[in-house]
């Protein structure tokens, strides 16, 4: 983790991934995930001109509970004391994910456009692939130039700095990423930051 935050700090990074899960812990988060209600994501959302389609279903806001509960506290305990102990901590202390969402995509998805993480989000952002096959990528600019997958294999946890980590002066600290290519399909949690703890 710490390897991890360091990285997100380079400018030319802002988006990295580690081994996080064991099999045993994949298996009882999707078993949590089966219990729960989905509904179809809103097709296409606009933001200053920018139009991003999003097809999949998604559970949100997902109760905070059983083994989601436990994963939120890891995630926290060690994203916390990591940045805590930084010669720069990029993160404000008390981070708490109090945004949680889970997001399945049907096998032959279009998946989720290019976009950025919306400013309401803070610090840092935490992306936690379940199951299924696809591509998360970030890239230069709205058309896909300069893809670059990122490996969000099952048991791996993706980090992307949000708004307010360690961004230089005129800097934008959120990467532009997307997800396609989904195979068999695509099961992940998405984890992120309200609270103003984290501002």
């Amino acid at each position: 983790m710490r390897r991890a935050l360091a990285r997100l700090q380079m400018p030319a990074r802002r988006v990295t991934s580690l081994e996080f899960l064991t099999t045993e812990e994949l298996e009882a988060l999707c078993a949590c995930a089966a219990r729960q209600t989905f509904r179809s994501a809103t097709p296409q959302i606009e933001h200053r001109g920018n139009r991003v389609f999003q097809d999949f279903d998604v559970c949100f806001p997902a109760p905070r509970e059983g083994a989601f509960a436990k994963l939120a506290g890891l995630l926290e305990a060690s994203i916390n004391s990591t940045s805590a102990s930084l010669p720069e901590p990029p993160l404000a202390p008390g981070i708490l994910f109090d945004d949680f969402a889970i997001q399945r995509y049907p096998a032959g998805s279009r998946g989720i456009g290019i976009h950025r993480d919306g400013k309401r989000y803070r610090g840092i952002v935490v992306i936690v692939t379940l199951a299924g096959e696809s591509r998360l990528f970030t890239c230069d600019d709205r058309q896909g130039h300069g893809a670059r997958r990122i490996d969000d294999r099952p048991g791996r946890i993706v980090l992307l700095s949000a708004e307010g980590f360690a961004a230089r002066e005129g800097e934008d600290a959120r990467p532009l990423h997307g997800v396609d290519h989904i195979g068999s399909g695509r099961l992940s949690l998405g984890f992120r930051c309200l609270s103003p703890a984290a501002a």
